[in-house]
């Protein structure tokens, strides 16, 4: 029998080790390919809500509020690279149900809106906790919509949050407010505030991200080449004192060009935030001329899609009631850029002016180039000249040359600061020459002057 069984174990041996390697493939096999292993090889996407779209800030990551009124939940979301979930709370909204309408309806607005201004305990009733913050409602869209009233905050509380118990304010436990305080930043960080949230998959953001960059780029473009038509085709209606804008930067832009001075507009931070129906696009915004530039503000714009492109239904500044009327500040950053681009000529002209007259020994011509107060080294004006005069006696010939001038301008006062290379018979220098200006009459003049030899 041993025999029988030793020849049969023999005879099927190749079969036998077939059969257990397939018999522990079998086995490993769920281990290897099982639910478990293969998804962590597959990247996890969150939802988020549909009105986050992007968001950019200056030192890193952005935040935004949003606050579902159905679940009376405030949650964090940060956005880096992508939307990320950061915090969610527990809030109570307005006791009333529906979106707010008018003074004391006791209901909640619903959104996108900014933190303002800051409160802290000392200046806040007991019942508002140890911090509140105000937020701009009602926006110029609320307006538009005939919806008032005013005092809308985050705040804290001197009792347990229960749902929809406040007046129309959005009320946290304290501990909780201490920790969302941390990611609020005055008129950047945007708080969203709607009934029940849509949560979208960020894939399905893209698309409307992209024709908003398109849009506020040919909107830039449009205003800096002086293109009117096309500025105005981006308006669903003329903005108010349109023309005013215009009869301004068309003198400006054309002496601009007309002096081959380069310029345009920087728009920074850009963020986008869906308020159904419309989008808030809110920016940084400034123009440059040559190597000066002037932040203008911060820009928000109120868009919606017309058939397949974007139109500004308004726009302001914000925070809004600093800045009510939207040209204003695009004018007066205008105006400042123009004057600092004629003082910086005029200021480069008296001082070639100054080196030439004291090269060419033209004590009248150099003369004019000072106001009648100017001190230096112990001397006034008179002494000055004088001394002046004594050194153009003393050598044959004298040249002056200002390179590399560099002017810091504040008001009417500024500093012209230049590399001088001073060649008389018999001598020579090289250093620092820093005049201090005044305007006077409408004329640049000066009024102090120092000099630091560069070592030899």
């Amino acid at each position: 029998m041993i025999a029988s069984v030793a020849f049969f174990l023999k005879a099927f041996r190749p079969i036998l080790i077939l059969v257990a390697q397939c018999l522990l493939v079998f086995t490993l096999l769920p281990l290897a390919y099982g639910s478990g292993s293969s998804q962590q090889h597959i990247p996890r996407i969150e939802l988020i809500p549909g009105p986050l779209i992007s968001l950019s800030a200056d030192d890193g990551p952005a935040y935004a509020i949003v606050v579902e009124k159905d679940t009376q939940t405030i949650t964090v979301y940060e956005y880096k690279d992508a939307f990320s979930l950061k915090h969610r709370f527990p809030c109570s909204t307005g006791e009333v149900r529906g979106k707010k309408v008018k003074s004391g309806d006791r209901k909640t607005p619903e959104g996108v809106y900014f933190f303002t201004k800051a409160f802290n305990k000392r200046e806040l009733n007991h019942v508002y906790g140890p911090r509140a913050f105000v937020i701009d409602y009602p926006n110029l869209m609320d307006r538009k919509s005939s919806r008032d009233g005013n005092n809308i905050w985050l705040h804290g509380t001197s009792k347990p949050i229960r749902p929809r118990d406040s007046n129309g304010c959005v009320a946290m436990n304290n501990d909780d407010l201490e920790t969302v305080v941390q990611y609020i930043h005055l008129n950047r960080t945007p708080i969203i505030i709607q009934k029940k949230l849509n949560m979208v998959h960020p894939e399905s953001q893209i698309a409307d991200y992209k024709s908003l960059i398109e849009f506020l780029e040919a909107w830039k473009t449009a205003f800096i080449s002086g293109d009117k038509t096309r500025y105005t085709a981006c308006y669903n209606e003329p903005p108010k004192d349109q023309d005013a804008l215009w009869g301004t930067w068309d003198e400006i832009r054309t002496g601009w060009k007309q002096a081959q001075i380069p310029f345009g507009m920087t728009l920074k931070n850009v963020s986008f935030v869906r308020a159904i129906p419309h989008i808030v696009a809110l920016f940084d915004q400034a123009i440059y001329l040559d190597r000066h530039v002037k932040c203008i503000g911060t820009k928000k714009l109120f868009l919606d899609r017309d058939r397949h492109t974007w139109k500004i239904e308004g726009e302001v500044y914000q925070p809004a009631e600093s800045n009510p009327e939207a040209i204003r500040p695009m004018v007066t950053a205008l105006a400042w850029l123009d004057r600092l681009h004629k003082d910086y000529k005029a200021i480069a002209e008296l001082i070639a002016e100054w080196a030439g007259a004291w090269s060419c020994k033209d004590i009248t011509r150099y003369r004019a180039c000072y106001a009648q107060d100017f001190h230096a080294r112990g001397m006034d004006l008179t002494d000055w000249i004088r001394y002046k005069e004594k050194l153009n006696k003393r050598y044959e010939s004298i040249r002056v040359s200002a390179e590399d001038l560099q002017i810091r301008r504040r008001s009417d006062r500024c500093t012209a600061t230049f590399l001088q290379r001073y060649r008389s018979t018999g001598h020579q220098s090289v250093g620092t020459k820093t005049l201090r200006l005044k305007r006077i009459g409408g004329a640049w003049k000066i009024y102090r002057e120092t000099w630091h030899m560069t070592p030899k």
